[in-house]
């Protein structure tokens, strides 16, 4: 909480608050719902890859099913930061009979799957527009290679950790023979339910449909930063900038915020102002906007299929607590 506030505050003290609203109302209604729109629809993509990365431990279950758990799970990380992983692991283990805990290791995939996206981007945006990056490190030599050799190490590292998950979990449980008996027999079972998710890793199979729908679901995010510039009137700003803020964006998912409460604000403002030379009233009417869309779409999708499954918040809670 005392984060969030802090990016907050870093994000708004000096704003005119009556001007900010005047910008954020002046925008088409039909423009809000079309993003509304492409938002879900980025959501959608996710659940069918992580049916996918399932596949190998239960095959066929419902898309709907993934869909209605994952955006119960977001939004449960409006409340809580990563307790949602947790939450729509538990969710759809309940509705298709899979051990939560093989559901957490297929999350733990797609995060995976996300840390190669976030690099490629970071490679992708250094190579074409390293000078929007490099502006921050205005005191490093070589700058720009020092980013190559990041992104590329962060590429190469976790391709390779989502080919050999399963090896590596299997290395944690051969070492396993450490702890007692009594406590063995647990700890087994559940390193062996972790195994079963990983095993979308070695399925060859799925691994285009896996591509594709990752480089669909970051195109539609980068998508989604850039198609707002024309609303704001940033006419000047393009795909590689909407890139560049993917990339800052990427940086503030990771901090420990409610749904990037603030981190966001901050960090996409300061990128858009530093960087890229926007006006900043217009550069705060943008993320407030930005992050309106994406937080009222895992708000109001989750809470609608939070109350149509008739769950209890309590019963997630004590789910979460479990793991």
């Amino acid at each position: 909480m005392a984060l969030t506030l802090f990016f907050l505050w870093f994000a708004f003290h000096n704003q005119d608050l009556s001007k900010l609203q005047t910008l954020m109302f002046q925008q088409p209604a039909v423009w809000f719902f079309a993003l509304f729109s492409l938002q879900t629809f980025s959501h959608i993509l996710r659940a069918v890859r992580w049916k996918y990365l399932i596949d190998p431990v239960k095959n066929n279950i419902s898309i709907h099913n993934a869909f209605s758990s994952l955006m119960i799970g977001f939004m449960i990380n409006g409340i809580i930061p990563r307790a949602g992983e947790l939450v729509r692991s538990y969710v759809l283990g309940k509705k298709e009979n899979i051990a939560a805990s093989t559901l957490v290791s297929t999350v733990i995939l797609e995060r995976i799957l996300d840390v190669i996206s976030f690099a490629s981007v970071l490679f992708i945006v250094a190579v074409l527009n390293a000078e929007s990056i490099i502006i921050w490190f205005p005191s490093l030599p070589g700058a720009k290679w020092y980013l190559y050799a990041i992104a590329s190490t962060f590429l190469g590292v976790f391709i390779l950790l989502f080919l050999k998950s399963s090896i590596i979990f299997s290395f944690v449980k051969r070492i396993s023979t450490v702890f007692p008996a009594s406590s063995k027999i647990t700890i087994d079972r559940i390193l062996d339910s972790f195994l079963k998710g990983f095993q979308a890793g070695t399925h060859e199979k799925n691994y285009l449909a896996l591509a594709v729908l990752t480089v669909s679901i970051w195109s539609t995010y980068i998508f989604l930063l850039y198609l707002p510039f024309r609303l704001f009137g940033m006419n000047d700003l393009t795909l590689s900038t909407a890139a560049t803020l993917q990339v800052s964006n990427g940086i503030a998912s990771a901090m420990p915020t409610p749904n990037g409460i603030g981190s966001y604000h901050s960090f996409i403002a300061l990128t858009l102002t530093r960087v890229f030379r926007v006006n900043e009233s217009l550069a705060i009417a943008y993320v407030v906007y930005t992050h309106a869309i994406a937080y009222l779409c895992t708000l109001l999708i989750g809470s609608a299929y939070l109350l149509k499954e008739n769950i209890h918040i309590t019963e997630l809670m004590k789910a979460k607590g479990e793991k």
